[in-house]
């Protein structure tokens, strides 16, 4: 069910939920130049505390997910998690989705080389055209200029 946690122990046996794969796709979006930063890692809580997804849920629940879903990345790999995580969020979600991680990407001002090509895969794989990919991208680029 959506609103449940899936506890860190059996992140990796467990399908994604909605919100876990939510957080791997943020997570690794933060990832993707190499590491998380301290105000990505903020970020990504704010965005997530936020979400009408995680509506209702608890500090406790949405660390719980934090956890499960770097557990889930440590024992699969990124790439398969990434795989999973894009293939589990609703499709109303998807648009949202690439926004918020290009969003966290461009937090510093500008995609570095591995966070474009990690935008890219990102945007393919939650099936969204390149047009709408490009626009996302452009204006969250003026938003973060400054």
């Amino acid at each position: 069910m959506i609103g449940e946690p899936t506890p860190a122990g059996q992140a990796s046996t467990q399908a994604l939920s909605a919100r876990e794969a939510f957080v791997v796709l943020l997570v690794a979006s933060a990832r993707s130049d190499g590491s998380v930063s301290p105000h990505e890692a903020n970020q990504i809580e704010h965005v997530v505390s936020a979400m009408k997804l995680f509506r209702g849920s608890t500090l406790e629940a949405r660390n719980s997910i934090f956890m499960a879903a770097a557990d889930r990345i440590k024992q699969r790999g990124t790439d398969h998690v990434l795989r999973e995580a894009a293939a589990t969020i609703p499709k109303e979600l998807a648009v949202t989705t690439f926004a918020l991680a290009v969003d966290l990407m461009l937090s510093d001002g500008r995609l570095t080389e591995n966070e474009q090509r990690f935008a890219d895969e990102l945007r393919t794989m939650l099936n969204i055209d390149r047009e709408m990919g490009g626009r996302i991208v452009d204006v969250l680029t003026i938003k973060n200029a400054g």
